[in-house]
């Protein structure tokens, strides 16, 4: 099976790893060693990239992290390599959104890019990471050239205050949506964000799963203590020390925790926050960790190699989501890799978030928005014996297991086969 992933939002290509790019990377790895062919469309190559290992095949817009004038460059180039392919992607979106934006004007240019990179790697299906404009154009253009097309929404469907839903009424987004996800022979989605999707297509076109990880990499072998973990990264040894990963944007719920530690602060608590993300604004974040008189109990760290994650996880005491947006889609993949890690959880009841707690045994499922509630659950973890700290993380292991990027990406394979198997009949 010849497979091309596209679609992805990312800057670039890893590393550092994060969110869409890391998965799309994990399951070119897994399905190249199953003995597929795989390529994988980036903004641009980084520095060392591909340390991961997918060992895939790869293209990119552009040569080099983009700018207004590269930009400019490539709309004028591709325009002019197709200018009636350019013209169709252009009508068709704004007949769907009948709105002049930036990104419809470039990204009618990217899906002509796009069919030169269908021309050229002739793949067996498309697995399209995003439902975002770049997604719709390469569904349209697959569409001409009778490729299949697999399109994998997080919650850009669902989520009211996401992109074109900011813009239409009732009518309007069932017009878009329909045809928009229609262009696809089938529709994923994570956990609750798949019922963005179901609304809009029969249950035989759309199918939940949850997000995955890189179960045996979080759990290798790592000499070092916790003591030694904490040393390394610069932490304290002492503190009790709850995490999170993710981007620092408001969604992710980052003040939330700087706001729980400041509340643990006064009431005495030995009690402080790492926080690790890679893009928005951490500076934000630090300036309201000095407000909250807590910038000494909080510690930022922005893109860590793979293996520095392992050892962020690992020198944690809990691990957070405090996603509070409608954005959250359950278990993302950098709360599997701190249940995976070995963590107790404490997460907010948000979408499909208490799915990572099934039984209760790993953690606590707090109301969303409740920072109170976050710092009781907080101080219960703290105040239970290291082993029984312990059976809690045994059994988050337990429940992120069931991620395991060698499991999920057996299920998405099969998937990209039936597809393949009905759109030839």
């Amino acid at each position: 099976m010849k497979i091309l992933i596209t679609g992805t939002t990312g800057d670039s290509m890893p590393p550092p790893y994060g969110g869409i790019p890391k998965v799309s990377l994990l399951y070119a790895r897994e399905w190249k060693k199953m003995g597929h062919d795989v390529a994988l469309t980036f903004v641009y190559r980084p520095d060392n990239a591909d340390d991961f290992g997918a060992d895939a095949e790869y293209f990119f817009e552009y040569s080099s992290k983009p700018n207004k004038l590269k930009k400019a460059l490539f709309l004028i180039r591709y325009f002019f390599k197709n200018p009636f392919l350019y013209i169709n992607l252009f009508s068709k979106y704004y007949n769907l959104y009948p709105r002049i934006m930036v990104e419809t004007i470039l990204y009618s240019a990217y899906g002509v890019y796009i069919d030169k990179v269908i021309s050229l790697y002739k793949p067996d299906v498309i697995l399209s990471e995003a439902a975002l404009i770049k997604t719709f154009m390469v569904a349209s253009v697959a569409n001409r050239r009778r490729i299949p097309v697999v399109v994998d929404t997080y919650a850009e469907v669902k989520d009211p205050l996401m992109g074109v839903n900011k813009h239409l009424n009732e009518v309007e987004k069932r017009k878009y949506w329909v045809s928009f996800l229609n262009m696809a022979e089938l529709v994923l989605g994570i956990s609750n964000c798949s019922v963005g999707a179901q609304k809009y297509l029969p249950n035989n076109k759309t199918k939940a799963f949850y997000d995955t990880c890189d179960f045996s990499r979080c759990r290798m072998e790592i000499n070092e203590s916790k003591i030694q973990l904490r040393e390394y990264l610069k932490l304290p040894k002492d503190m009790f020390l709850v995490g999170a990963v993710g981007a620092f944007e408001l969604r992710k719920g980052h003040d939330h925790l700087i706001k729980t530690i400041a509340i643990l602060h006064k009431k005495g608590h030995n009690v402080g926050a790492a926080i690790c993300g890679g893009s928005g604004d951490v500076l934000k974040w630090k300036m309201l960790a000095e407000e909250e008189k807590v910038l000494d109990k909080v510690f930022f760290f922005s893109r860590l190699s793979e293996v520095d994650l392992v050892k962020f996880y690992r020198s944690l005491d809990v691990y957070s989501n405090l996603s509070n947006s409608e954005r959250s889609c359950g278990l993302d993949l950098a709360l599997l890799e701190g249940m995976a890690s070995g963590n107790p959880l404490v997460v907010y009841d948000n979408g499909g978030l208490k799915e990572a707690i099934p039984e209760g045994k790993n953690g606590f499922v707090v109301k969303t928005g409740d920072i109170e509630a976050v710092g009781d659950a907080i101080v219960t973890i703290m105040n239970f014996s290291a082993e029984e700290r312990k059976n809690m993380g045994d059994e988050s292991v337990r429940v992120a297991s069931k991620c395991d990027i060698e499991l999920t990406s057996k299920v998405k394979l099969g998937w990209l086969q039936e597809v393949i198997n009905n759109y030839k009949k």
